[in-house]
């Protein structure tokens, strides 16, 4: 699959993140031999969180870098003021979970990022979330999030529902490709029904293999997310 600026001749589209969902991103990494407690920690957080009336996701990984021992925490805010105003950390019930979830020697923590959401829409109820992420070469940001809006179009066009992300504080200004489908089939149907599109055919000859190639942006990692459901 080639997530290069897709159509670059198209009309470009004017793009604001006055009022964009943000996000705050939290990786950890489980020790072996210690997932299950740490999904039992994990599902705990999500049970917290909705107590709060914050969006929270976590997501195990299934393919990338350290597999299926790296997690990802997301919360979701409405706006920077929506940020700001979040006190759910600060309560007893959050400061007792803090207190265990990092005594257990569970996790490790690897990194921490903001990001802003560059489209007005998430993805609703994901079952696979598959993330590119990109690095626009020097002086081609603007080209590059105009080329996404574009591919996104394509790639809903073909069944997934497609998130824009740029990183900010804590992570490198790249980009954040984020491909979503409700089931592993309907990724199926959608990888099927994508490489049957004479358009893709002609971007990518040899599908379903695909040139990561760019001339605006480089990939820089990928990888592919489980979210964790509770009830």
């Amino acid at each position: 699959m080639k997530l290069k600026v897709l159509f670059v001749s198209l009309t470009l589209f004017s793009f604001s993140n006055a009022h964009s969902i943000e996000a705050d991103v939290w990786e950890y990494k489980v020790e072996p031999g210690h997932i299950s407690e740490a999904v039992e920690l994990f599902e705990e957080a999500i049970k917290l969180s909705r107590e709060a009336g914050r969006n929270t996701t976590i997501l195990q990984q299934t393919f990338g870098k350290d597999g299926e021992f790296k997690f990802h925490w997301v919360d979701f805010h409405d706006s920077l003021e929506a940020r700001a105003k979040d006190n759910a950390y600060d309560s007893p019930g959050f400061s007792d979970f803090i207190n265990r979830f990092y005594a257990s020697d569970t996790v490790t923590t690897v990194r921490s990022y903001s990001m802003t959401l560059i489209d007005d829409q998430l993805c609703d109820n994901p079952g696979v979330v598959s993330v590119y992420v990109w690095k626009p070469n020097s002086g081609e940001f603007s080209n590059v999030v105009e080329g996404f809006k574009a591919s996104s179009a394509f790639f809903e066009k073909h069944g997934w529902e497609v998130d824009l992300w740029q990183e900010n504080i804590g992570g490198t200004d790249s980009l954040q490709f984020v491909m979503c489908s409700k089931t592993k089939e309907d990724e199926a149907k959608s990888y099927t029904s994508l490489n049957n599109d004479e358009d893709w055919l002609d971007e990518q000859p040899n599908a379903p293999l695909w040139d990561s190639y760019s001339d605006v942006s480089t990939l820089i990692r990928s990888f592919e997310l489980d979210p964790i459901i509770v009830d």
